[in-house]
Parts: structure tokens; C-alpha cells; sequence
């Protein structure tokens, strides 16, 4: 069973941490489920797809998150899913931190995550 961290980040912003072959199967059921995310999962997903490179562009420019493109009518439509993601190592293994938009209730998060059998734990 594939485990899934959660929790909220500054801003009251939701927050899940998960290993980066597992990050895009969750964005892809979580945009089906939600029925929300346009430009912004497709950017994030080939972010996660292109860890390293994108990994060492956020170190390289000091960031600390990188920022999805976002189309500005799913902003207005509120249709956006993703706030930003961080790339992180640990150790040797790759983890994906997602923040979610402020749309997304914390509750709602974890009973479809629960629903679609991945293992919830809280941060």
C-alpha cells in the first residue's frame, strides 16, 4: 500500500508528501475525482517526470517550491488543483511535497485519497 503524508503548510495551504513514482497516479486520480486541473497538474506532472533536471533548477535559483503554470480562466473558473509542489531527497529516495489550492479542504482530501486505497498518515 502506497503511503501518503498530510498536512498543512503556512497559509493553512494542504499538503501532501509522497514518493515521486507514486506523485503522478495521485495528481492524475485526484483531477479525475476532484474534477478540477488544467495547465497547472500537466505542469506538475512533467516536473515530477523530469525530477532531477527540475531539482537542480530549484537549487540552482534558491527556491524553495516551484510554481505549476496556470491558465488564468481556470483561475477564474476556480478549477485550479495545485498551489506548488517542492522536489525533495532523502537520502537516496525522491519525494514530491504537493500543495494543494486554498479550494481544498483537508477532509475531502483524505477520504478520496482513503477511497482510492492509498494509506493516509498525518505530518
Amino acid at each position: 500500500m502506497v503511503k501518503v503524508s498530510i498536512g498543512t503548510v503556512v497559509g493553512q495551504y494542504v499538503a501532501v508528501e509522497v514518493r515521486a513514482e507514486h506523485a503522478v497516479d495521485i495528481l492524475t486520480a485526484l483531477r479525475k475525482a476532484l474534477n478540477k486541473g488544467g495547465d497547472d497538474v500537466n505542469d506538475a506532472i512533467r516536473m515530477i517526470q523530469h525530477f532531477d533536471i527540475f531539482y537542480n533548477i530549484m537549487h540552482r535559483k534558491f527556491k524553495e517550491y516551484l510554481t505549476p503554470r496556470k491558465d488564468v480562466g481556470d483561475l477564474i473558473k476556480g478549477n485550479v488543483l495545485i498551489d506548488r509542489i517542492k522536489l525533495v531527497k532523502k537520502d537516496s529516495e525522491k519525494y514530491v511535497v504537493i500543495v494543494f489550492d486554498k479550494s481544498i479542504s483537508k477532509e475531502n482530501l483524505i477520504n478520496i485519497l482513503n477511497s482510492l486505497g492509498y494509506e493516509v498518515t498525518n505530518i
